[in-house]
């Protein structure tokens, strides 16, 4: 029984190719009892609640108005790059707050549906919440210490090029460097660590070219996925990830 067990497990883990699994089942692919489901998974539940009730009660937020009450409370949680000049208190707390921020649907669908609901619960459901956690909120500390740096040097010293400019036109918040983290350790935890990290890389050759979403968006993606991929190697290395 023990044998068939470990099989079974194997098939959500380090063997998949893709280490994804249904969000309603636990590591060896059975369906999970309500209080289980609950354990196995509260980092990636409590996110979903809480981002889903800030829209309920605020409204979207926005990444260069802060007209109304609601939008300029949501800009002050934001990470806007200047501050990391003018206010660096303001810029750290902005790393641990702008997550929980979206700034419409389309956005919020996207972090709930192919960030939390398939790469981040699956990686809790693998490996605990605490590493999930590790991984999510060091990508904000290392987007925002490497894109703070970038942004004001670049602006400092070319203030007229319109892609150090753009960085400080708009505010940055949202779940996706969280997420895109977390899918970086499901590749170091993958069978063939290359192949997510391939599907990351022609994700947002896509976005660029037929969605025509921002450069810096997908650049700071990729640089979330590293972060998630080399974060993991350390908690590898120290024994904090399952065995699964």
């Amino acid at each position: 029984m023990e044998e068939s067990k470990q099989a079974k497990q194997k098939k959500h883990t380090k063997e998949q190719l893709i280490p994804y699994q249904w969000f309603w089942t636990n590591v060896y692919g059975e369906r999970m009892g309500f209080m289980d489901w609950i354990k196995s998974r509260p980092f990636s539940i409590l996110y979903l609640i809480v981002i889903w009730s800030i829209i309920g009660v605020l409204g979207f937020a926005s990444t260069r108005h802060c007209d109304t009450w609601q939008q300029a409370f949501a800009c002050d949680q934001a990470i806007w790059m200047i501050k990391m000049v003018t206010e660096p208190v303001d810029y750290i707390f902005s790393w641990f707050t702008a997550p929980f921020f979206h700034n419409g649907l389309d956005h919020i669908l996207f972090v709930s549906i192919f960030g939390f609901m398939m790469p981040v619960q699956s990686f809790e459901a693998q490996n605990g919440y605490k590493p999930t956690v590790i991984i999510f909120f060091i990508s904000y500390i290392f987007v925002g210490v490497f894109f703070g740096i970038f942004f004001n040097v670049g602006i400092a010293y070319w203030p007229n090029v319109e892609f150090f400019s753009f960085g400080f036109e708009r505010n940055w918040m949202g779940g996706s460097v969280g997420f895109y983290a977390v899918i970086g350790a499901l590749a170091c935890t993958s069978c063939k660590q290359w192949f997510l990290l391939l599907m990351i890389a022609c994700f947002e050759v896509i976005n660029l070219t037929v969605i025509g979403i921002d450069i810096h968006i997908s650049f700071i993606h990729v640089m979330s996925a590293t972060s998630g991929f080399l974060t993991c190697l350390i908690l590898k290395k120290q024994g904090m990830l399952s065995a699964n």
